[in-house]
């Protein structure tokens, strides 16, 4: 029955009647496949949906040791924002009696932002959950330990075409808009063609993307191997097409590029790779399937993301300094001297260990000395900027209570208009329903919308904003009038170009946790969701040894070469090859690796420096040095 409904609601929609051709026959065609032994997607798909998920090792490099703070340090978390306030918890958990949270604002929650307004907590940042917010190394977990476990399943975000609700093929539910681009590729007008391209596809996917890392612990896949990296290099679309996997463009679409993840033919593969895990991408197949069940569905917490965090801090009673502005961050032998600025005068907060959660371009502005390893992989990231609206509306067409202006997300102009959501729509009971659904569009009446514009690259003027959102709302919609009542801009998203991201950066900034009595968390580190900074925080903590008994030792062996780790000794030669890469040791300690094979992409020879340090311009298809040869 759900797969027969999954068929009349594409159905109902005209432009995929025309694009489809369906007809009467073509329905009683459609039941009766559905019925036969000829297409078995709809009847078994879920079931072979979530077979794929049946446990395989993670593929990779091991995650190495880091140091981490000793339990009588003092250690200091910038930021009190979701990675802040987890990361304050965890370390109250395991006994770190001195610890302090520095915010340079008065509130707490960063991006998990809300506007108590109307009865709702109107979201103005993080909104929804998915099933890998279940993982237990994620959020889940930690909402049921303190009580906050209120979680509402929600419908997914519909989406208009085009920018006109008078135009009769922009109305369409996200599974219309996934099967008009199958039939784009197929060249079919067969709707059972079209739904078995669509699902094959996926399932292709979820294959290919086991192959290559397995099904790991935690939201960041453990380093992948050189052969590994070369296949996933380039774009999103570029991966997309070597690996005849189109037809998966239009999740990506949906769930990286509207989400403010960047443009699939911009942002580099391993980003999206990172995203769409084995369960989002199966998540939202059944959701197409009309199939979900939690966990395997969209959800949104009835007293959002912010009430979350301001309840641990609260309970916790963590020790959270509001309207700290940190301007300089000298380190020393004896520790990390933090020059801030509170309650109007000038103070120096004196930190044993230092956990910092923004954007780490923040950091660059305050750091006083970057090291080498600093230098070369933060200064990369580059950051977009989000801006969100809270208003109130009058009038309008309806289309859900979350809904995407597709034309603008893949667009590129800056600060088109891309979405809305009608927060207190989403936690209406019984809204998932046919009958709910349609008794949501069919009303009237005052809304309170939470709109967003795409991305940009620098900053704006509200006025103009407010211009840009008013005449969309307007002239496309219908909209009689437009109240703002509040406007925000985060910075977002920050990342590495394809041709960075793909050389294992944040397998790099891994291996630099703690050397210097830092650690780089949030999103800079992991990925721009609540669930990768949780995850990332918890993936710090699992590695951590205290400074106090870290001692820097090359932890595992070689994943690619058939030899142990090797280890000269007195008269031995230092050099040791292994396919096209030669590891020796250099004068003082360190090591070298040089790469001698026919495909010279980026360098050819990398370092290491002692005693299992940071390495630097390791060549693609080798390891790290330091990984093969002890010197």
């Amino acid at each position: 029955a759900p797969c027969i409904q999954f068929i009349l609601v594409l159905l109902r929609c005209s432009p995929v009647r025309k694009q489809l051709l369906v007809s009467k026959m073509t329905l009683m065609t459609l039941l009766f496949l559905l019925l036969s032994p000829h297409l078995t997607w709809c009847q078994d798909g879920a079931q072979k949906l979530l077979s794929l998920l049946t446990p395989s090792p993670a593929v990779g490099e091991p995650w190495p040791n880091i140091p981490g703070p000793d339990l009588n340090n003092r250690v200091c978390i910038v930021g009190a924002g979701a990675t802040g306030i987890h990361m304050a918890m965890s370390l109250k958990k395991r006994n770190y009696q001195n610890v302090v949270v520095f915010e340079k604002s008065g509130r707490i929650g960063g991006k998990c932002f809300d506007i108590n307004y109307r009865g709702t907590p109107q979201a103005q940042g993080a909104d929804f959950l998915e099933s890998n917010y279940f993982n237990s190394d994620s959020l889940v977990p930690v909402l049921k330990e303190y009580g906050l476990d209120d979680l509402v399943s929600v419908t997914p975000t519909d989406i208009w075409a085009t920018n006109s609700a008078d135009d009769p093929r922009s109305r369409l539910t996200r599974a219309q808009f996934a099967l008009i681009g199958a039939s784009k590729l197929t060249n079919s007008t067969s709707t059972e063609v079209n739904i078995e391209f669509f699902l094959k596809s996926i399932i292709k996917y979820i294959q290919l993307h086991k192959e290559m890392f397995g099904l790991y612990e935690g939201d960041l896949m453990q380093r992948p191997t050189p052969d590994v990296m070369y296949r996933i290099r380039g774009t999103i679309l570029d991966f997309l097409k070597r690996e005849n996997l189109l037809g998966m463009v239009p999740i990506f679409q949906t769930t990286q590029t509207l989400a403010g993840y960047g443009h699939i033919d911009e942002v580099g593969a391993l980003y999206g790779l990172i995203w769409h895990n084995p369960k989002l991408v199966i998540s939202l197949a059944l959701s197409a399937l009309k199939k979900d069940k939690k966990p395997f569905s969209l959800f949104s917490l009835k007293y959002g993301f912010e009430h979350v965090w301001k309840t641990i801090a609260e309970k916790e009673n963590l020790n959270v300094r509001f309207q700290t502005d940190i301007t300089n961050i000298r380190r020393r032998n004896n520790g990390l001297y933090l020059k801030t600025w509170q309650n109007f005068e000038s103070k120096t907060e004196l930190c044993d260990f230092l956990i910092w959660t923004p954007e780490v371009t923040q950091l660059l502005r305050t750091l006083d000395r970057l090291t080498k390893e600093e230098k070369r992989l933060l200064p990369s990231l580059k950051t977009k900027v989000y801006f969100a609206h809270l208003i109130d509306v009058e009038g309008g067409v309806r289309h859900s209570p979350t809904t995407a202006f597709m034309s603008n997300v893949l667009g590129k102009e800056e600060y088109a208009v891309t979405w809305t959501a009608d927060t207190a729509g989403l936690l209406t009971p019984g809204i998932k329903t046919p009958e709910g659904l349609a008794k949501y569009n069919n009303g009237t009446g005052l809304r309170t919308l939470y709109a967003l514009h795409a991305p940009s690259n620098q900053y704006t003027s509200e006025a103009f904003l407010k211009k840009k959102m008013r005449n969309h709302l307007m002239k496309g919609f219908n909209v009689t009038n437009v109240e703002f009542l509040n406007t925000i801009s985060w910075p977002y998203f920050p990342r590495w170009s394809p041709e960075e991201v793909v050389k294992g950066r944040h397998w790099d900034v891994f291996n630099m946790q703690g050397q210097n009595r830092i650690w780089y968390a949030g999103v800079s580190a992991s990925y721009e969701s609540v669930r990768s900074v949780v995850s990332y925080n918890n993936r710090l903590l699992k590695q951590m040894v205290p400074l106090s008994k870290y001692k820097r030792t090359s932890k595992f062996l070689n994943p690619v070469a058939s030899q142990t780790v090797f280890q000269p000794g007195k008269g031995v030669s230092t050099a040791i090859s292994v396919k096209n890469c030669k590891y020796s040791c250099s004068t003082g300690g360190g090591c070298k690796v040089e790469y001698f094979g026919p495909a010279r992409r980026g360098y050819n020879l990398g370092s290491c420096f002692p005693n299992g340090g940071t390495c630097g311009g390791t060549p693609q298809g080798c390891q790290d040095c330091n990984k093969v040869i002890i010197c």
